[in-house]
């Protein structure tokens, strides 16, 4: 995902202008240097950054990081609002967020372009992943975390029904079929959450922004796009899903201890406290990769991209770039944030693969456990060139809220898609932004 620009004279323009004059913003990228020491505001509100925090102030001298715990779901919002308000003194120098909320606050001309900065320590993270948080030739964030995206299946349940893992879409629902008469889901679909059917179309190389010019194309009607929602509503129609909401986690884990769901696609972060509430499985669950998608021989991720990310106002940018790139990269604050006793994450570092053993859940996967960290690695190859709005936040919820209408069978998937097509054009329209369909 990624996002924004715009030229040099019009970083001049007030800010509201700029955040709606379109699309690429970064309405002032200056560097900005101190000659003292410095302390940097760090907002966050992921398991394990305060700890990274109190790392980062325990090797240097020269900056400090003031940790302020700001939860995901405000962020965006708290953050505009300092915006708006213009006091730099009460500006955060650092929010830890992902690509689509990263994206939509470059839009809005809320964060700093920060390439120039980044470019000396390029070297240090994995091949896309600055690329993930960049658009235009402007990056918006220093990466910290990626998801690859893999598979986990029951393998008493696949076993019993003498089935092969499926390594397809399709061949998930021929599973699905073959389960379903020993009153076995395939998978789980929550109804709130279009993610996976969004990830999909992702995968299979839709992409529903992307910046054309001085405008945003928008196109949520592509072929890839209808074959989503084509094997989605195959799911849906032949009854081979379960339906739990993610705000019921308890019961969808029941489900999958009791034998009743087969498998579950996921990323490092979901690992542990999948393990910690299984019980009577424990040790039937196999890794596998992602399942692939049309004119894939190998699966790629369609997964977000997490990144610590500079605001405008903030007057120390140079040394706020410094201390994301030393929380990002170095092996204490990266072995903190990828610890399953916090976020889990998979770092977006040159090589990771030192830091993954502890992500494994071996209770969980038993004998399977040896295969988990080449399949981690072999599914760090992410499908690249997905871009996220400036309006992501208020297109996902539209999203989710016509996903919730299809699970609930009142609308086929495909209806979505011209749904929002029209739906995200009039936004961004409204908004004053640039757009071409």
């Amino acid at each position: 995902m990624t996002h924004r620009g715009i030229g040099r004279k019009r970083l001049l323009a007030a800010a509201t202008a700029c955040a709606l004059s379109l699309t690429l913003a970064a309405c002032g990228s200056d560097s900005g240097g101190s000659s003292g020491p410095v302390t940097l505001e760090m907002w966050s509100g992921a398991e394990g950054a305060e700890q990274a925090a109190k790392a980062f102030n325990a090797a240097h001298d020269d900056i400090t990081v003031k940790f302020v715990k700001v939860p995901q779901d405000k962020m965006s919002n708290q953050l505009n609002n300092a915006h708006k308000a213009g006091d730099k003194s009460k500006a955060p120098c650092l929010v830890q967020t992902d690509n689509r909320e990263g994206s939509m606050l470059m839009a809005q001309g809320v964060l700093k372009d920060i390439a120039g900065d980044l470019k000396s320590s390029k070297g240090k993270f994995s091949d896309g992943a600055i690329e993930a948080l960049s658009i235009g030739g402007k990056t918006y964030g220093v990466p910290d975390a990626r998801q690859p995206m893999f598979t986990l299946f029951n393998k008493e349940v696949f076993d019993k029904a003498g089935l092969n893992y499926p390594r397809t879409w399709e061949e998930l629902i021929e599973a699905g079929k073959k389960l379903r008469k020993d009153g076995v889901k395939v998978f789980n679909l929550a109804g709130e959450d279009p993610s996976t059917w969004m990830n999909m179309a992702w995968q299979a190389g839709a992409r529903w922004y992307q910046v054309e010019g001085d405008a945003w194309k928008i196109d949520f009607t592509d072929e890839n796009s209808e074959w989503a929602a084509g094997i989605m509503q195959k799911m849906l129609d032949e009854k081979l899903v379960s339906k739990i909401s993610y705000a019921d986690y308890a019961a969808m884990i029941r489900e999958y201890d009791a034998g009743k769901i087969a498998s579950r696609q996921l990323s490092t972060w979901q690992l542990s406290s999948f393990e910690q509430q299984i019980k009577k499985t424990l040790g039937n669950w196999e890794p596998a990769p992602n399942f692939t998608t049309p004119g894939e021989s190998t699966p790629v991720s369609p997964g977000d991209t997490y990144g610590l990310m500079v605001p405008e106002l903030c007057e120390h940018s140079e040394e706020a770039v410094r201390a994301a790139v030393w929380l990002a990269t170095s092996d204490k604050p990266v072995e903190t944030m990828g610890s399953p006793k916090t976020a889990g994450w998979y770092p977006a570092v040159q090589d990771p693969e030192p830091h993954l053993d502890q992500v494994v859940p071996r209770k969980l996967m038993g004998t399977h456990a040896k295969k988990a960290v080449p399949i981690i690695n072999k599914s760090a190859k992410f499908a690249d060139g997905w871009q996220y709005g400036p309006n992501s936040k208020a297109m996902y919820e539209e999203l989710a809220d016509q996903w919730g209408k299809a699970m609930a069978g009142d609308i086929k998937v495909a209806d979505i898609l011209p749904h929002m097509q029209k739906w995200v054009v009039k936004d961004l329209e409204q908004r004053k932004v640039n757009v071409v369909e």
